[in-house]
């Protein structure tokens, strides 16, 4: 069977609104059998036409902010492959903030401010990248590994602006949500970081629970160095 060809952003947008289509069917429906079609019948019809109607609705929304996004992506990719983060970042800025304003509430606009944070992280862009994550950080409960990366992320970026109390309380909070493969990089950050705040004896302790708990860890060499055993 051949493939079904797939439809352009352009032709995907030009498609009727369903949301349109089924509410006049409907009043037409209703209008030629007024007489035989009783009140709760036409409620229930109307209610299941407007759920319908809004879940395909929410699909094409995701649609159209997927495409956008991966636009989006492709263009910075090229940029990147010649040009530093930080002309690739600017290039693409209004691409994703347009993307973000207008597909903020869906999954694909969630995506888009990670994406966008990654970005402006790599161009030392901290601040923004900071909002970003931290708008993100109660979303994506479905998926526990990408809600982990958002708070961890948000984590590095504080620490790059110098946050030291912040980044702690925040990579605290990405360890209590890390699957246990992935803690050795966060207690690594929170061993460093609580050396830097002065408390010694939780720095030692999150060094030490690397070597006990993770002594296959690409930072136990460095964990050594640190902690006298």
């Amino acid at each position: 069977m051949a493939a079904a060809k797939k439809k352009s952003r352009k032709e995907l947008l030009k498609e009727p609104d369903v949301v349109l289509t089924w509410s006049t069917r409907l009043l037409a429906a209703v209008a030629a059998h007024k007489n035989a079609i009783a009140i709760g019948v036409i409620g229930l019809l109307a209610a299941a036409a407007l759920y319908s109607g809004y879940q395909y609705y929410v699909h094409r929304q995701e649609a159209r902010a997927g495409v956008l996004l991966q636009e989006a992506m492709a263009k910075y990719e090229r940029l990147r492959a010649g040009e530093s983060p930080e002309k690739a970042a600017k290039a693409v800025a209004e691409d994703f903030q347009r993307l973000i304003a207008d597909y903020g509430s869906r999954a694909n606009g969630d995506t888009a401010r990670l994406i966008y944070g990654n970005i402006l992280y790599e161009a030392g862009d901290f601040s923004r990248a900071a909002e970003l994550y931290r708008a993100l950080q109660a979303r994506f409960g479905e998926f526990p590994l990408v809600r982990f990366q958002v708070i961890q992320s948000l984590g590095y970026t504080l620490a790059a602006l110098q946050d030291d109390a912040g980044a702690a309380r925040t990579f605290e909070a990405a360890l209590a949500v890390a699957d246990p493969r992935l803690a050795d990089g966060v207690l690594y950050q929170l061993g460093t970081l609580y050396a830097r705040l002065g408390q010694t004896e939780k720095s030692t302790a999150a060094f030490k629970r690397i070597l006990a708990d993770h002594p296959d860890s690409a930072y136990v060499a460095m964990v050594k160095e640190r902690v006298s055993l």
